[in-house]
């Protein structure tokens, strides 16, 4: 007869209990990212349009540009 019996661990149970506990915590973040990019699509502004309101835009590109030629090269 024995007195003390020797627990079995069971690792299919924390396996499972795991790898449920990463679904549910996955399908959460996928509700929240679906949310969160359906509420903001508003505030994404077209960048074309933007531009096509400004006159002086293509001049201000070309000294962006030439700007940023130069310090590369500085580097």
């Amino acid at each position: 007869m024995k007195l003390f019996k020797r627990k079995k661990t069971n690792y299919a149970k924390i396996i499972v209990i795991s790898l449920a506990a990463v679904a549910v915590a996955s399908a959460i973040a996928f509700v929240i990212y679906k949310l969160v990019k359906k509420y903001t699509e508003e505030l994404v502004y077209d960048c074309d349009d933007l531009l096509d309101e400004c006159d002086d835009c293509d001049a201000l590109l070309d000294d962006a540009d030439d700007d940023f030629e130069e310090i590369v090269e500085a580097e």
